[in-house]
């Protein structure tokens, strides 16, 4: 059960925290979770105002993209639940929720993201997920 937990908890925490490049837009570095956001939002303005243009195929770039991070945030912490087996379940829970409020501290507190589709260019967590 504990593996599962640690699973799940190292999922959600990369897939809002870790920063992803963006292949083809190379000053994109934002969590994979923002990508959903604005696929999903083109997705929706395509709908309803129109797809004319690239709209289609930024969807799909950033959907695609979407897709793929999160599917590498499932399988690093794959990796990190399992090799979490060779340690206590007790130590495991305690070292993987120190390094992820280690992490979420770092997200808030400096400006590790980068996008180009922001008010910034710069930005902590709170402004890459506005």
């Amino acid at each position: 059960m504990h593996r599962r937990r640690l699973r799940r908890l190292w999922f959600l925490a990369l897939l809002f925290l870790c920063p992803w490049p963006l292949p083809l837009l190379h000053d994109a570095f934002v969590p994979a979770i923002r990508y959903w956001m604005l696929g999903s939002v083109a997705a929706t303005l395509g709908l309803l105002e129109g797809a004319a243009g690239p709209v289609f195929q930024i969807v799909l770039l950033l959907l695609g993209w979407a897709l793929i991070t999160t599917a590498m945030c499932w399988l690093i912490a794959f990796l990190l639940a399992r090799a979490s087996g060779l340690i206590p379940d007790r130590t495991a829970l305690l070292a993987s929720y120190s390094a992820i409020t280690g992490l979420l501290i770092w997200a808030l507190t400096f400006e590790p993201y980068h996008t180009p589709f922001g008010h910034a260019v710069r930005g902590g967590l709170l402004q890459v997920l506005s």
